[in-house]
C-alpha cells in the first residue's frame, strides 16, 4: 500500500493541485453554529490550528479524490472567498490576487480550473455560483440560491469578519492576519494512490471518536471495490439515494434506517430462512453478498443500483403520504401508469402511511417495487388484496398503540422476503396466507381498537393524531350511501363545541377534542363558522351526512353537548370496527 502522510498546511493542500468531491459525498451540511466554532479555532489559536486528517485519492499527477474531509475543504474555500471579497471592499486588488491562487489555477493548457471540484451539479452551481464568483456576478448566475447552507455559511463568516473588523485602526492588516491564520492551519493530508485503499485508510482513522454511520460504511465499502474508471453511475446513483433521504419527511428516515428497511425488502440467496438484518449487521450482510459474487466490482455496482430503486419507492411512499394518497406520484417509476390502475393502490398506501408507524416500510418497498419496477410484475388483484390485509392489520394495532416487537418486525421481514424471492403467483399467495396466519396472532383485538379511538385528541395545540382522525372521518364518509362533500379536494376538521376558553387540562372539557366532537368540512369554511353550537347549525347541515344519526339530530334541534357527543364516539368506532374488521384472507 503506497501511502503519502504529511502534516500540511491548509495552504499547502489547496496549492497541490485540484481536489474533487465524488457524487456519492452528502451535500454540505455545516449550519451557522458549525461555522462560529471553525471561525473560533482558527482566529483564537496562538499556533497553527489543527484540522484533523484528510484522506484522499488519486495519483500525484492527477486531481485527487476525496475521502474524506470535504465538509472542511468546502468550509475553507467559503472562507477565503469571503475574505477575498473583502480585500475587494477595501481595492486591495494585489491581495484579491493572491488569494484568488487558492481557489482557482491555471492548468498545463491554460484554462481555468477551480482548486475544489463537486461532479454532482447541484453541489456545483451552490459553491461556483454562490460562492467562488464575485459579489457582482454572482447574483446573475442562473443557479444563484440565497437560501443554500453553502451561502449562510459564507454569510456568516462574512458577518464574523466584519465584526472582527470594527473599531480595528488598520483594518487590512487584520484581514491578513485572519488569512494567515486560515492558511496555516493544519491537517494530515494522507493520500493513498489505491482507491480501495484509501477507504480502509479513512474507516481505520474513524475509528475512534464518533463513529462512522452503517450508511458511510457500506458506501466506503462498495465504491472500493468499483474501479475508478467506472463509478460515474454509482456516483450518481449514490447522489441520488441521499438526496431522497435529506428530502424525505418521514419522521425517522435517515440514512441508516433507509438503509435497514430496504435491505430487509429484499431477499437474500445465501440463506434459507429469512431473519430480520438488523443495523448492526447490514454491512456484514452486504459484504457478504460481494464475497459470493465471482465479479466484485459489477455486484457492488448493482447493490448500488438496487439501492437507487428504492430510494425511488420510498420517495414515490413518502409523496403518497403527504399527497393524500395521490396515484400521480407513481407516474415517473411506473412504465405502465395508468391513474385506474394506482388510484385504489394508493387509497391503501395512504391507509398504512398515515397510522404514522414505519414497520410496513420493508414490506411496501418489495411490494411496490415488484409492481412497479421489475420484469416479473405483481399482478395488481393480489397487490391489492394483499395492501388491504396489511391496511387491516396496522392501522388497528397503531390506534391501539401495541408497542413495536420484534414479532411485527420479523412478520414484516418475512413477508417482503418472500415476495421478492417470488417465482410466480403462486409464491405470493404464500407470502398473503402466511401474512395472515401470523397477523392474526398479533392482532389489536376489537375491544383495545375501539380504546384507541376513544383515547384519539385533536387541539390547536395537539395536532399528533390530526391525520388518522381526518382519515378515520374521511373513511366513515366514504362508507356512508351518500355524501355532501367532495371529498376529492380534501377537508378540514371542525370543533362542533367550539375551543374557547375551554382548558385541555381540565377532564370535564376531554370531551371536546375527542372524535365525538368532530367532523370534516370543505377546507376553509372554519374561519367563517360562529364558535356556538346552535348558531353554526345551519351552515354544518350543508355538510353533515343524514346518516351520522347523533350529529344530524343535534343539528335539527340546534342542541349539543358532552353526553350527545359520547354517544356519537361510540357510533364511530363501531363502524369503525366494520371498515378495519380483524384481518383475514379477502
Amino acid at each position: 500500500m503506497q501511502i503519502d502522510a504529511h502534516k500540511r498546511s491548509l495552504a499547502e493542500v489547496l496549492l497541490q493541485g485540484q481536489h474533487i468531491i465524488p457524487r456519492y459525498q452528502r451535500r454540505y451540511a455545516w449550519e451557522p453554529q458549525n461555522i462560529r466554532d471553525f471561525w473560533n479555532d482558527i482566529t483564537t489559536s496562538k499556533t497553527p490550528h489543527f484540522l484533523g486528517s484528510m484522506v484522499t485519492s488519486g495519483v500525484t499527477t492527477a486531481p485527487r479524490e476525496v475521502i474524506d474531509g470535504q465538509q472542511r475543504l468546502t468550509t475553507a474555500i467559503i472562507s477565503l472567498c469571503a475574505i477575498r471579497d473583502l480585500y475587494s471592499e477595501y481595492n486591495q486588488q494585489l491581495k484579491v490576487t493572491g488569494i484568488t491562487e487558492y481557489l482557482e489555477y491555471r492548468d498545463r493548457n491554460g484554462e481555468q480550473n477551480y482548486r475544489l471540484k463537486n461532479k454532482d451539479r447541484a453541489s456545483a452551481s451552490r459553491l461556483n455560483d454562490n460562492i467562488l464568483l464575485p459579489p457582482g456576478r454572482r447574483k446573475q448566475a442562473p443557479e444563484f440560491d440565497s437560501e443554500s447552507l453553502e451561502m449562510a455559511a459564507y454569510k456568516e463568516f462574512d458577518s464574523l469578519t466584519r465584526k472582527a473588523l470594527e473599531g480595528v485602526d488598520d483594518v487590512v492588516q487584520r484581514l491578513d492576519e485572519i488569512r494567515d491564520s486560515l492558511l496555516a492551519a493544519e491537517v494530515v493530508y494522507i493520500n493513498v494512490e489505491d482507491r480501495q485503499n484509501a477507504f480502509t485508510i479513512f474507516e481505520t482513522l474513524n475509528d475512534r471518536g464518533k463513529s462512522l454511520t452503517v450508511m458511510d460504511l457500506v458506501k466506503n465499502m462498495l465504491f472500493a471495490e468499483i474501479p475508478s474508471g467506472d463509478e460515474d453511475s454509482s456516483e450518481r446513483a449514490w447522489s441520488q439515494i441521499l438526496q431522497v433521504i435529506d428530502d424525505s419527511r418521514f419522521q425517522g428516515i435517515n440514512p441508516d434506517s433507509f438503509l435497514y428497511y430496504a435491505w430487509n425488502s429484499r431477499s437474500n440467496p445465501n440463506v434459507s430462512e429469512p431473519e430480520i438484518i438488523e443495523q448492526a449487521r447490514l454491512r456484514r450482510s452486504i459484504s457478504q453478498r460481494v464475497d459470493c459474487s465471482e465479479d466484485r466490482a459489477a455486484a457492488s455496482e448493482q447493490i448500488v443500483e438496487d439501492l437507487r430503486t428504492d430510494a425511488r419507492i420510498i420517495e414515490c411512499l413518502n409523496n403518497t403520504l403527504i399527497n393524500d394518497g395521490s396515484a400521480q406520484v407513481w407516474k415517473e417509476i411506473s412504465s405502465s401508469w395508468r391513474r385506474d390502475k394506482f388510484d385504489d393502490i394508493c387509497e391503501h398506501l395512504y391507509g398504512i402511511l398515515v397510522s404514522g408507524s414505519m414497520q410496513p416500510i420493508t414490506l411496501l418497498i418489495s411490494l411496490m417495487r415488484a409492481y412497479t419496477c421489475e420484469e416479473q410484475k405483481l399482478s395488481r388483484s393480489q397487490l391489492l388484496r394483499f395492501l388491504r390485509i396489511i391496511e387491516r392489520f396496522q392501522f388497528r394495532w397503531s390506534i391501539a398503540q401495541k408497542s413495536s416487537t420484534a414479532s411485527i418486525r420479523g412478520l414484516y421481514r418475512q413477508a417482503a422476503s418472500t415476495v421478492s424471492a417470488r417465482q410466480s403467483s403462486s409464491d405470493v399467495e404464500r407470502a398473503i396466507a402466511d401474512f395472515v396466519i401470523a397477523s392474526r396472532k398479533l392482532d389489536a383485538t376489537d375491544v383495545q381498537f375501539k380504546e384507541g379511538i376513544n383515547r384519539l385528541t385533536y387541539s390547536k395545540t395537539k395536532k399528533k393524531n390530526l391525520f388518522k382522525i381526518r382519515h378515520i372521518l374521511t373513511r366513515i364518509e366514504k362508507s356512508y350511501n351518500t355524501t355532501k362533500l367532495n371529498l376529492a379536494k380534501g377537508s378540514s376538521i371542525e370543533h362542533l363545541h367550539g375551543l374557547e376558553g375551554r382548558s385541555e387540562a381540565t377532564p370535564r372539557n376531554s370531551w371536546i377534542f375527542k372524535l365525538g366532537n368532530l367532523a370534516i368540512i370543505p377546507p376553509g369554511i372554519n374561519s367563517q363558522l360562529p364558535a356556538p353550537f346552535p348558531e353554526k347549525s345551519t351552515e354544518l347541515k350543508k355538510f353533515i351526512n343524514s346518516e351520522d344519526i347523533e350529529l344530524s339530530a343535534a343539528i335539527e334541534f340546534k342542541d349539543w353537548g358532552p353526553d350527545k357527543a359520547n354517544l356519537r364516539l361510540k357510533a364511530i368506532s363501531e363502524r369503525s370496527l366494520k371498515i378495519w374488521p380483524k384481518v383475514d384472507a379477502n
